[in-house]
């Protein structure tokens, strides 16, 4: 088994943060069950579904803290992720190579 990332931050913590962000950034409660894959209880679960709009809100809030924290990272943190997960270079180069193209 691999080692946390952050250590101490368990997947547990994760999906209550995550919750938490989409709380925060106005997601509807049964979109944020969704993207857990909870379902909601009792008659909510009945009547409320998720929307093609509520999925693209999940992407667009998602996609922005991510783009927030990337930015936030300084060199020496931004080429540890990039050796981790290599292919986010593709969607986020670092500043010289976006001068080069």
């Amino acid at each position: 088994m691999r080692s946390p990332i952050l250590p101490g931050f368990t997947f547990n913590e994760g999906c209550h943060t995550h919750r938490t962000w989409l709380a925060e950034d106005g997601v509807p409660e049964v979109a944020r069950a969704a993207r857990l894959g909870h379902r909601m209880p009792g008659m909510a679960n009945v009547y409320e579904h998720v929307t093609p709009e509520m999925r693209e809100q999940v992407l667009t809030v998602l996609e922005r803290r991510w783009q927030a924290s990337v930015g936030a990272l300084g060199p020496g943190e931004r080429d540890r992720l990039m050796e981790m997960l290599p292919r986010l270079g593709e969607y986020y180069p670092v500043e010289s190579e976006k001068k080069a193209s």
